[in-house]
C-alpha cells in the first residue's frame, strides 16, 4: 500500500527541504518515524514482523487474515498518515535532524577543497556497542577521540558553527599501534564516513571522501578482464595479467582486483587493514626476495607512492607489522590506548636507521587503468528472480548466492536490494557494450532526476529502497559471471561468462 499526504495537508516548512540534502535529511528522518510508529503497533503481536513484509494472506488457502487487515485500514494508515504531519513532530527535533546533515554535507565539500580525505572531530566517539549494532558504545571506560594538536583543524558550518578535529591530508596515511589499541575501530569508522551520520550516533562530523573506498582479500571471488599487471605478472604458464579472468581468485589477485576496478570507478582514496589483507600483497621483505626469486607479485608498498602520483588516489593503512610502511608514508599515527598522536618524525627516524628494500624497488610508475566495456546482455534479466539476503549476499535466478560480504560499506540491506533492481533496470534500458563507468554514471543522473524510483519498474512499488553508491553497485557487477571487455568494444574478444 501507498500513503499520500499533500504538502499542503502535511504543512511541512519548505525551509526543511529546499535543497538535495535537506530533502533527503528530511526523507530519512520521516521514514525512521514511520518504522517508530510501526514498531510500537506490532510490539508483541504474534508474528507481527511478518506480516508487515509480507503481506496479509494467510498461510493455507491464501485466505485473508480479516481482523488484521481491519487493524490496518481503521488505525495502522491513519497513524502513519498523522505522522507525516508537521504538527505530530517536535518542530525543534526535526530541524536539528536536518540541519545536522545538511552540515555534515558541507562539510565533508569543504573536507574535499581543504586538499583533505578526512575529518575526524574531537569528541567523536568511535566504538560501536557489539560487532553487530551499529549504535555508539554507552561504557563509561569509553574515550572519545581527540586530535594530535598538530593537526587539528577548525571548520565553520552553516548552523553549528565551528567543529574542531583531525584533519587527514591527501597522501599515504599509516595507522600503527599495538593491538586492540583502536586502530581498525579508526578505519572502520573513516569507512563508514562516506556517509552523514544521524544525530547520536556518535559519529556525526566524521566525514571522509565520498569516492573512498575499503580494499580487502577475498579468496575465490570471481574477476573478469582486468588489467592487474600494475601489481602482478609472469604468471605461471604463460597467463596474461593485461586482461586477467578467474572464478576462483586468490587473495593477492583478489587485491590487485580490487584496487585496479576501485580506480577504474573513480575512487580517490583506498583503505586497507593488514588482518583483512593478504600478506603477500602487501609487502615483501628482502629475506624473501633472497629466498623466493621468481615471485610475479610487485606488492603494495612499491606502488601506492606512484598511485598517489599517477592517479590520484591516496590510502589510508592500518598497519600493525609491516614496518617498510615507514618508508612511504606521509603521516604515520599511533593509536595508544584508544588516543591518537602524530608519531610520523619517529617513523622517518626508524626508517633511516633500520634500512628497508622499499628504496630499491620502489616504482616510479603505476600503469594504466584501461575502461572496460559491461555487455549488459549478461547481466541479470528481467524474468530472473534477484533476492537479497540481507546486507552481503543476492541470489539470483535460485542458484548460488553473490557474496557482497567484503562491500563493507554497504551498511544496510535496503542498499542490496536496489542493487537488485538496479542489474535489472540495467539490463532493460543500458545499451551495449559501454563503458561500465560511463553506464553507472548516467545511472546516477538518472536517481539524482527521479530518485530510487528510476530503478523500479513502472507498474511496481518498491519501499524498500536506499541508494547505494556507484562503486558498491560496480563491485557487485564486477564480481558476477558476466561478459566484460577492455574497452575497445570487441565483446567477442574478451572472455564470455554465463549469467
Amino acid at each position: 500500500m501507498r500513503v499520500r499526504v499533500t504538502h499542503s495537508v502535511a504543512a511541512i516548512p519548505p525551509a526543511l527541504f529546499n535543497n538535495k540534502i535537506r530533502r533527503v535529511a528530511l526523507c530519512d528522518y520521516l521514514t525512521r518515524e514511520v518504522c517508530a510508529v510501526l514498531e510500537n503497533h506490532f510490539a508483541g503481536r504474534r508474528g507481527g514482523g511478518q506480516q508487515r513484509s509480507g503481506g496479509w494472506a494467510g498461510e493455507k488457502g491464501r485466505t485473508i487474515l480479516g481482523e488484521q487487515a481491519s487493524q490496518v485500514f481503521s488505525s495502522v494508515v491513519p497513524a502513519l498518515a498523522r505522522t507525516l504531519l508537521y504538527t505530530s513532530h517536535d518542530a525543534t527535533r526535526m530541524a536539528l535532524f536536518v540541519d545536522c546533515v545538511e552540515d555534515q554535507e558541507d562539510l565533508r565539500q569543504q573536507v574535499t577543497s581543504a586538499g583533505l580525505v578526512a575529518f575526524v572531530p574531537n569528541d567523536a566517539i568511535l566504538p560501536r556497542a557489539s560487532g553487530a549494532a551499529d549504535t555508539p558504545m554507552k561504557a563509561a571506560s569509553v574515550v572519545p577521540f581527540r586530535s594530535p594538536p598538530n593537526l587539528e583543524r577548525t571548520f565553520i558550518l552553516p548552523h553549528r558553527g565551528g567543529i574542531s578535529g583531525m584533519a587527514v591530508p591527501r597522501g599515504i596515511t599509516m595507522i600503527a599501534g599495538g593491538g586492540f589499541h583502536g586502530k581498525s575501530t579508526l578505519l572502520d569508522a573513516l569507512a563508514r564516513g562516506c556517509y552523514n551520520h544521524v544525530p547520536g550516533d556518535g559519529r556525526e562530523f566524521l566525514v571522509t571522501s565520498s569516492r573512498c573506498v575499503s580494499i580487502q582479500g577475498e579468496d575465490g571471488r570471481a574477476v573478469h578482464s582486468v588489467d592487474i599487471s600494475p601489481f602482478i605478472a609472469d604468471l605461471p604458464g604463460g597467463v596474461s595479467t593485461a586482461s586477467f579472468s578467474t572464478q576462483d581468485a586468490s587473495g593477492s589477485t583478489s587485491m590487485a582486483a580490487g584496487v585496479v576496478e576501485a580506480i577504474e570507478m573513480g575512487a580517490d582514496t583506498l583503505l586497507f587493514d593488514e588482518d583483512t589483507c593478504a600478506t603477500n600483497f602487501l609487502i615483501r621483505d628482502r629475506r624473501m626476495q633472497r629466498l623466493v626469486s621468481a615471485d610475479p607479485i610487485t606488492p603494495l608498498v612499491y606502488k601506492v607512492r606512484a598511485m598517489l602520483n599517477d592517479h590520484g588516489c591516496s590510502s589510508i593503512l592500518v598497519i600493525g607489522g609491516c614496518g617498510d610502511y615507514c618508508d612511504v608514508a606521509d603521516l604515520v599515527l599511533e593509536m595508544r590506548n584508544y588516543q591518537c598522536f602524530d608519531v610520523t618524525k619517529a617513523a622517518k627516524q626508524i626508517a633511516q636507521e633500520i634500512p628497508s628494500a622499499v628504496p630499491e624497488h620502489e616504482a616510479s610508475h603505476f600503469g594504466s587503468i584501461r575502461a572496460r566495456a559491461l555487455d549488459v546482455s549478461s547481466l541479470p534479466s528481467g524474468d530472473t528472480k534477484i533476492v537479497a539476503r540481507k546486507r552481503t549476499a543476492l541470489e539470483i535466478g535460485g542458484g548460488d548466492a553473490l557474496d557482497l560480504s567484503a562491500l563493507v560499506q554497504l551498511v544496510h540491506d535496503s542498499q542490496t536490494r536496489a542493487i537488485a533492481a538496479a542489474l535489472k533496470h540495467l539490463r532493460r534500458r543500458a545499451e551495449s557494450p559501454i563503458s561500465l563507468r560511463e553506464v553507472l554514471q548516467n545511472l546516477d543522473g538518472s536517481m539524482d532526476s527521479e530518485g530510487l524510483d528510476a530503478i523500479v519498474q513502472q507498474d511496481r512499488i518498491d519501499g524498500f529502497l536506499a541508494r547505494p553508491r556507484l562503486l558498491e553497485l560496480a563491485m557487485a557487477i564486477n564480481r558476477l559471471l558476466m561478459n566484460v571487455c577492455d574497452g575497445d568494444g570487441d565483446v567477442e574478444a574478451c572472455a564470455v561468462y554465463n549469467a
